[in-house]
């Protein structure tokens, strides 16, 4: 009796473990592309202007959110003098989400916000009257992309569009652009 009881007992675990686990159908780009990302980001420019790629890191957490610092939109963006007026704002960090397409898919979409803090030379044509550091408008982000696994390790490749909206819901400035990413891997302590 008491072997028919752990029997029992074995069962009821094994059948739990089975209904707790997520399954990995429709799961490929979530298992993948969790972790940090060094993402290089080419945005689309006007014929005759010059490219304008930067730096940003991106962590996809498991669960669907996301984290992304960036190299040019930072709490000292402002102070640039090299780009237009619409994005002579401050920057936060980005806050999102992201999810896999499709069924065992590679392919995932995100979104992730950016407050907008006016600066110095902020310019109030665009984001009305403030005083410095201000919450002036809000950056929205959404992309698509591809998970890749080479020989050379893992990629991300796509394409995004991004908004600049003042508090009054208008739109200042609007663009598109691609991003290719490698997965940041833990390196040794240099000498």
């Amino acid at each position: 009796m008491r072997k028919l009881g752990l029997y029992f007992a074995a069962t009821c675990v094994a059948v739990s473990l089975l209904v707790l686990m997520p399954s990995s159908h429709g799961q490929v780009a979530s298992q993948n592309i969790t972790g940090t990302w060094v993402v290089t980001v080419t945005v689309n420019t006007p014929p005759g202007a010059p490219p304008f790629v930067f730096t940003d890191m991106i962590a996809f957490n498991s669960g669907g959110t996301l984290t992304a610092a960036s190299s040019t939109f930072n709490p000292h963006t402002s102070e640039s003098p090299l780009l237009p007026a619409p994005l002579v704002v401050d920057t936060s960090d980005g806050y999102g989400a992201w999810k896999s397409q499709g069924d065992d898919s590679n392919q995932f979409a995100l979104t992730f916000r950016r407050f907008l803090f006016a600066g110095a030379d902020t310019p109030t044509a665009l984001y009305g009257s403030f005083f410095a550091g201000q919450n002036v408008g809000v950056n929205t982000v959404e992309a698509v992309g591809t998970f890749h696994t080479g020989k050379n390790g893992d990629s991300l490749t796509g394409s995004f569009t991004n908004q600049f909206v003042n508090l009054n819901g208008e739109v200042v400035f609007a663009g598109s652009g691609t991003f290719a990413a490698t997965r940041l891997k833990i390196e040794p302590l240099a000498p």
